[in-house]
């Protein structure tokens, strides 16, 4: 890239959009590091059921906490000088915690606010979007019936499916400028061309990783 330094991606959508797929194929045009949330968070996330029951004051206390160890992971690789793709940042479980109901958006920016001075800001957030059909049909498609309960929300509610991406949309604008790709009607390579097309837009980019 040619903006001046390694760049921070950010990959960011509702289930069934595609955001593996698009993080993993910019992770190698741009010969980044890849992150998801530390792995550490996601084995206690499933050990301690964070998305099944737990009170939603806690949910929220552990996801912004697993967010800013995330971000400081990414800061080590950025000063090392090494570009990062990051599939999903803090506007995801934010989304989740407003479409669920469980805090009002009101309180989620209060938390917010105290966290978003010490995150790493993205240069660019890539919001991926799909009809609902369209993505409970690849969420089947990939999951079969073991669903997390995040995609079973996904699957079986179009109502909430809608909430949580007006959710994200909303959240990812706060961390910085957002550039938005439907995916509904791309196979998975066409998207990842599509996104690569908006990475280059809006940041540039020499040519040295341009996918073949």
């Amino acid at each position: 890239m040619t903006h001046g330094g390694p760049s921070f991606l950010v990959v960011e959508g509702t289930n069934g959009t595609g955001k593996t797929t698009v993080a993993a194929a910019l992770t190698e045009w741009l010969g980044a590091v890849a992150f998801h949330f530390p792995p550490e968070f996601a084995r206690f996330r499933e050990e301690a059921g964070l998305d099944r029951g737990m009170a939603p004051t806690p949910r929220l206390a552990y996801y912004l906490a697993g967010t800013l160890h995330l971000s400081s992971l990414v800061d080590d690789e950025l000063a090392a000088g090494r570009p990062v793709v990051c599939d999903r940042y803090a506007a995801a479980p934010l989304s989740a915690l407003e479409a669920d109901g469980a805090l009002p958006p009101g309180e989620l920016e209060a938390w917010m606010a105290m966290v978003r001075p010490h995150l790493r800001r993205p240069d660019l957030t890539l919001l991926l979007t799909a009809e609902h059909a369209v993505a409970a049909e690849r969420i089947g498609w990939r999951a079969g019936a073991d669903l997390t309960p995040i995609e079973s929300r996904s699957v079986s509610s179009p109502e909430w499916y809608r909430r949580r991406a007006e959710a994200l949309r909303r959240h990812a604008a706060t961390t910085g400028p957002v550039a938005e790709l439907d995916t509904s009607a791309l196979d998975p390579e066409a998207a990842s061309r599509a996104a690569w097309d908006l990475v280059v837009g809006a940041l540039g980019s020499d040519g040295r990783h341009r996918p073949r």
